[in-house]
């Protein structure tokens, strides 16, 4: 009797969740140091992204995000991924570390959303001669600049929160 794609799908996945939980490959991104390194070097570039796209152009602007990429992917080994696996694979404290990094992570991207919306505003405001007539003119760039700073925070605080929360991440 073959087994369905379902099955197949849910054993790949139990055995990817046992070689992260397990592994000890990437040991030096593990330790307390490392974390704290990674969450400083990625909100760092979450706030250059939009700088070095309006700053220096495209081709930096290319290579930030690829580096940003990066540190992500470290960031997320750090924690062993533990944000990407189904809940049967994770203890009780684990869920629970996760859970309130999502929580919390939430509250920092919604921030930062409101401090930009606010900012926008502030701008309007103060700068506009007449706030009715105002125009916003964006460069390829900014608009870029201002996706990337986005999606990277979007994607990258919860594995940040994760990481400068838990003291007792798995090593």
């Amino acid at each position: 009797m073959s087994t369905s794609r379902k099955e197949k799908n849910e054993q790949l996945v139990a055995e990817r969740a046992e070689r992260l939980m397990s592994d000890t490959k990437f040991q030096a991104l593990r330790t307390r140091g490392a974390r704290l390194a990674l969450s400083a070097l990625m909100v760092a570039l979450i706030v250059a992204l939009p700088f070095i796209w309006v700053f220096a152009g495209l081709i930096p602007g290319v290579i930030a995000v690829i580096a940003a990429a990066l540190v992500w992917w470290m960031l997320r080994l750090s924690v062993r991924l533990v944000a990407d696996l189904p809940e049967q694979y994770l203890d009780e404290r684990q869920t629970e570390l996760r859970n309130r990094a999502y929580v919390e992570s939430y509250r920092w991207f919604a921030g930062v959303v409101v401090l930009l919306s606010s900012a926008g505003l502030a701008a309007f405001i103060v700068l506009g001669e007449n706030p009715d007539t105002w125009e916003i003119t964006l460069s390829y760039n900014a608009v870029m600049g201002l996706f990337w700073m986005l999606e990277a925070a979007a994607l990258s605080i919860p594995s940040i929160v994760y990481a400068l929360r838990d003291r007792e991440l798995p090593r």
